[in-house]
């Protein structure tokens, strides 16, 4: 079930690549990122292959798309915590546990922030808790910005090397991306229920 929908977008994506308008269907794509689980890097890959003269274009809409849903997972994670915050500290972790990653959150905002924009974690984990822990909005947004840039302009270049040789990989092993995401989203939400017991 879960490949179909995703494989829909990514063979969308891989149509509107070519399209005059690919950086705007580009940033639509990249707004979707709080509620979507596909490779989004996957489909960056896509349109820096189809036009690599325009790949830093790409990073950079890419880079600005996730910027403005992070702020949106943000501002869930900021409004919504007085209705589920409740919940999650009697169900799926402790109060205690739940304050010391407040704190620890707090006190590496800045660190904690970056790599985790930058490395595959889940990226709507990093907005929304970010948002639960009331970090300042500016420097959240700004260092969203340096992390995603950097992630996607090294995979704009990357593809501009050997992404000839990557697209039959991609093409190929596309549910099987889907599938390791999932895995790492199950394992991450695992580890913190299993910490907060």
């Amino acid at each position: 079930m879960i490949f179909k929908p995703a494989r829909r977008i990514y063979d969308w994506a891989a149509k509107k690549a070519s399209s005059t308008r690919a950086p705007l269907w580009l940033g639509v794509v990249f707004l979707l990122e709080l509620v979507l689980f596909i490779p989004f890097d996957a489909l960056l890959m896509l349109f820096c292959m189809e036009n690599p003269q325009r790949r830093y274009l790409y990073a950079f809409v890419a880079s600005v798309a996730s910027v403005i849903t992070g702020v949106i997972g943000y501002l869930v994670g900021d409004l919504l915590w007085d209705t589920v915050g409740p919940f999650i500290t009697s169900h799926l972790i402790s109060q205690q546990f739940f304050d010391k990653l407040v704190n620890h959150y707090t006190h590496y905002q800045h660190w904690a922030v970056f790599f985790g924009s930058l490395l595959p974690v889940p990226f709507k984990a990093v907005t929304i808790s970010a948002g639960f822990c009331q970090l300042n909005l500016t420097s959240f947004a700004l260092f969203v910005f340096f992390a995603r840039s950097l992630r996607f302009f090294f995979i704009a270049e990357v593809m501009n090397r050997w992404g000839a040789k990557l697209k039959p990989f991609i093409d190929r092993n596309f549910n099987r991306i889907v599938l390791a995401i999932g895995a790492k989203v199950a394992i991450a939400f695992t580890f913190f229920w299993v910490i907060g017991q």
